[in-house]
C-alpha cells in the first residue's frame, strides 16, 4: 500500500506516451474519473480519483471492485458495501445515476462527502461491458447548505418571537413566512408558497374603497425595489372587523444587490385612530361651545353699544349672564386692557376675587416670558385690527400654578366704530393639553420602536454570528492540521484567538438571551422546581475539569412560571457556583425552599400582606465581599480578576431579569473564602 500511495515519476512518464487519447483527456479533467469492466474491476482512474481515494489501487484486481473506498454511507446514514454502490447497480442493470451524495472515508482516514454520477459502457451489441464514474468532493457545499439551514431556522425563530406583526415574501410576492402577531392582525393563516402580497382577507384604502392586493404597499415595494413609508391602509378580517394599519415594507437583497424579496412590518393603529377621532369630536364640541359663546358675547356687546339709553339695564343683564357661567372666565376690559368686570368663572379658573382684579391689567395672567415678548399687547392689537384674537398658551393662576388656556378677545366698538373696550373669554383646557401631549409622546415612542425594529430586521438578516463561525472554522483547521508547522508562540496566539472567538460567541448568545426576556406572560404554566433542579444536577455533577460537584436540595415548590426561563435561572446560578469554586475543597451546592411573609422583608417589598416562595442557592466557593452584592447583578460585571473561570458577565444579570419578569426579586450575600448565597423570592399569588 505504501508503494501505491507514492506515484513512480519514471513509470508515469514512460506510460504517458502509450496512453490512448481518451485516457489523456480524462486525466486533464478537474473531476475524479475511473472505469470498471463488467466484473467491477477497476481498469482506469485519473489523478483526481487517486487524490480523493488517498491511494492508487491496483488495476484489474478482483480484490478491489466497483470502487476504491471501503467505507461508504448514504445520505440517510446507512453504510453500504462496494457491491451495493451505484457502479455495481449500473453494471448489473445498465442504469445510470446522477449526483448521488454519499459520505466516504479515504485511505488516509479523512471523511468527506462526494457526489457520484455513473453511466454504463455498452459494447457493439448494446450489452453492458463496463461502467464509468465521475465523482467530486462536495464537503464545502454540504457545510454551506448546513449553515444556510441553521441560519434559516434562527431567522424564523427570531421572527416568531416578535410581538409586532411581520411577514416576508419572495421577489414574486409569494408569502414565505409570518409570525403569530400577523395571524392575530389578519384573523387568519395564509398558505405559504401560494398566497401573494398580503395575508389579509381583504384590503381597503383609508377612504373604504377596495385595494387590490397586487397594488398594496408590499407589491409596490417589490415592483419599485424601494421601502414604502407614510402609508396607511385598512385590513378586513374574515369576521368583517376592520383594523387600521401602517405597513412598512422593506426590500431584501443578496450580497450582489439583487432583489430577493421583502419583509413587511405592520403597525396596528386602530386604538390610536379611535383616540384621535374621540379627541377631534371633543375638540369640535368645545370649539362649537366657544363659538356659540363668542356669538352671544358679541351680540350682547353690540346691544350694549346700540342701546345707549338702556346701557345700565343692558349691563346688568350682561353681568347677570356672565356671572352665572363658571366654566368660562369672562371679563370686560377697557381699550388699554384694564379689567372692568369679573365673573365667577374667572375667579374659579384664575383664583383671584373680583375685588383683587378690578382696575388691574389683564397682563397679570401671563408668564414672565410672554410679558417680555409682549404677547398681551400683540393680542389686543390683533383684536383691534381684525375684530378678534384667538390664542392658546400657558397662563398663571394666583397661586403661581400654570394652566393651559384657550382665549378669545373681541373688540367692542360704538356704532361710529370707536373702540370702547374688549371682552375676553377664557377656558381651562389643561386636561385636553395633557391628553394631546400624551398622544404626541405615544407617537414618538411608536416611531422610536419602529426605528429599532428596522435595525433589528437589518441585524437579523446579516446574521451576526456567521463571521465568528467562519473565523473559528478556519482557525481550528489551522490548529488541528498536522501538516502546519507553527512555533510555540504562534500556537499560543492561535489558541488565544480561538478562545476569543468562543468567548465572543458566548457573549452574543448571552446578550440574545438577555434581550429575549420580555414582560409578557405568554407560556406561564405550573413548573415543578424539583424536576428543574434534578435535570441540572444530572448535567453538572461532573464538571468540565472532572472535579466532582455535589448538588442537593430540599423539597421545592411548584410555581407559576415560564419553564425554559426557570431552567436558565437555576442553571446560571449552579454554573456560577461551579465557576467560582474553591480549588482547595470539593464543591458543594445546596438548594432550599421556604414560605416567607412580605412583612418580614422590610425594604424589599411594598406589600406587607404578600407571601413569597424563598428559594436559596448556597455554595462553599470563593465567595465575595458583601459590598458588591448589588454590583454582581449588573451586565458585564465580574468581581474576580484572578479566577480562571470564563464567562461573559451577563449570567447574573439574566437571573435578575428573569426573576423580575416573574414578579419577584433576587438578593445575594457572600463572604470571601466561605461561599455565596442567592435568595430568590417568587410571589405565591402569581
Amino acid at each position: 500500500m505504501e508503494d501505491q500511495l507514492i506515484p513512480d515519476p519514471e513509470l508515469t512518464h514512460t506510460n504517458e506516451s502509450r496512453k490512448p487519447a481518451g485516457e489523456k483527456i480524462l486525466q486533464l479533467l478537474p473531476a475524479a474519473v475511473y472505469t470498471c469492466d463488467k466484473h467491477g474491476r477497476i481498469t482506469f482512474f485519473n489523478e483526481q480519483a487517486a487524490k480523493l481515494w488517498g491511494y492508487r489501487p491496483p488495476l484489474n484486481d478482483d480484490n478491489v471492485r466497483y470502487c476504491a473506498y471501503t467505507k461508504i454511507k448514504l445520505a440517510d446514514g446507512k453504510e453500504i458495501s462496494p457491491a451495493e454502490t451505484p457502479m455495481a447497480t449500473t453494471l448489473a442493470y445498465g442504469r445510470s445515476f446522477r449526483d448521488v451524495e454519499v459520505l466516504v472515508e479515504a485511505a488516509n482516514e479523512r471523511k468527506f462527502y462526494i457526489s457520484i454520477s455513473v453511466d454504463p459502457i455498452l459494447d457493439e451489441n448494446g450489452n453492458v461491458d463496463g461502467g464509468i464514474c465521475f465523482f467530486q468532493d462536495i464537503s464545502r457545499h454540504m457545510q454551506t447548505q448546513l449553515e444556510l439551514s441553521e441560519s434559516e431556522i434562527r431567522y424564523r425563530t427570531l421572527i416568531e418571537k416578535l410581538e409586532v406583526p411581520l411577514y416576508t415574501t419572495d421577489k414574486n410576492g409569494t408569502i414565505t413566512l409570518y409570525n403569530n402577531a400577523a395571524v392575530d392582525l389578519w384573523g387568519r393563516e395564509p398558505e405559504t408558497g401560494i398566497e401573494k402580497w398580503s395575508g389579509a382577507y381583504k384590503l381597503f384604502y383609508v377612504d373604504r374603497t377596495e385595494l387590490a392586493k397586487e397594488d398594496c404597499p408590499h407589491a409596490v415595494c417589490l415592483r419599485e425595489s424601494k421601502p414604502i413609508r407614510d402609508t396607511e391602509i385598512l385590513v378586513m378580517r374574515p369576521d368583517g372587523s376592520i383594523r387600521h394599519v401602517a405597513p412598512y415594507p422593506q426590500p431584501t437583497v443578496d450580497e450582489r444587490g439583487n432583489l430577493t424579496g421583502a419583509v413587511n412590518l405592520l403597525l396596528d393603529l386602530t386604538a390610536m385612530k379611535k383616540a384621535e377621532v374621540a379627541l377631534r369630536e371633543s375638540e369640535q364640541k368645545y370649539r362649537r361651545l366657544a363659538a356659540s359663546l363668542e356669538r352671544k358675547v358679541a351680540e350682547k356687546s353690540r346691544d350694549l353699544v346700540a342701546k345707549n339709553l338702556e346701557l345700565q339695564e343692558s349691563e346688568e343683564r350682561y353681568h347677570k349672564m356672565v356671572e352665572d357661567v363658571e366654566d368660562y372666565a369672562i371679563i370686560l376690559m377697557d381699550e388699554n386692557g384694564i379689567i372692568r368686570n369679573w365673573n365667577k368663572g374667572a375667579e374659579k379658573i384664575k383664583g383671584y376675587t373680583e375685588s383683587e382684579m378690578i382696575g388691574k391689567s389683564f397682563e397679570t395672567f401671563y408668564t414672565d416670558k410672554d410679558r417680555a415678548n409682549r404677547v398681551p399687547e400683540s393680542l389686543l392689537a390683533k383684536a383691534k385690527d381684525t375684530g378678534k384674537a384667538i390664542s392658546e398658551g400657558w397662563r398663571k393662576r394666583k397661586d403661581g400654578s400654570l394652566f393651559w388656556a384657550s382665549i378669545l378677545i373681541t373688540a367692542l366698538r360704538r356704532f361710529d366704530g370707536e373702540l370702547i373696550g374688549f371682552t375676553k373669554v377664557t377656558r381651562d383646557l389643561t386636561d385636553k393639553k395633557i391628553a394631546d401631549d400624551k398622544l404626541m409622546e405615544y407617537s414618538s415612542r411608536l416611531e422610536f420602536q419602529n426605528r429599532e425594529l428596522e435595525q433589528f430586521a437589518y441585524a437579523a438578516s446579516h446574521d451576526m454570528k456567521e463571521p465568528l463561525r467562519k473565523i473559528h472554522l478556519y482557525h481550528s483547521y489551522i490548529s488541528e492540521n498536522k501538516n502546519n508547522i507553527l512555533d510555540d508562540k504562534s500556537k499560543d496566539y492561535l489558541l488565544r484567538s480561538i478562545n476569543a472567538v468562543k468567548r465572543m460567541n458566548t457573549l452574543i448568545e448571552d446578550l440574545l438571551s438577555y434581550s429575549r426576556i420580555t414582560s409578557d406572560n405568554d407560556g406561564v404554566v405550573d413548573v415543578d422546581l424539583n424536576q428543574i433542579l434534578d435535570e441540572i444536577r444530572d448535567e453538572h455533577t461532573l464538571d468540565t475539569d472532572h472535579q466532582v460537584t455535589s448538588i442537593d436540595r430540599t423539597d421545592l415548590p411548584v410555581i407559576k412560571a415560564i419553564p425554559f426561563q426557570c431552567k436558565q435561572l437555576f442553571d446560571n446560578l449552579v454554573e456560577n457556583a461551579i465557576k467560582y469554586r474553591d480549588p482547595t475543597r470539593p464543591s458543594h451546592i445546596r438548594v432550599t425552599a421556604e414560605i416567607v411573609e412580605g412583612g418580614s422583608l422590610a425594604g424589599l417589598v411594598s406589600r406587607n400582606n404578600s407571601r413569597f416562595h424563598k428559594i436559596s442557592v448556597e455554595d462553599n466557593g470563593l465567595g465575595f465581599d458583601q459590598k458588591y452584592s448589588e454590583k454582581i447583578f449588573e451586565v458585564f460585571q465580574r468581581l474576580s480578576s484572578t479566577n480562571k473561570a470564563q464567562g461573559s458577565g451577563i449570567g447574573l444579570a439574566i437571573c435578575r431579569k428573569i426573576v423580575q419578569h416573574h414578579g419577584g426579586f433576587i438578593t445575594a450575600s457572600g463572604k470571601i473564602g466561605e461561599g455565596a448565597r442567592f435568595d430568590i423570592y417568587f410571589p405565591t399569588d402569581r
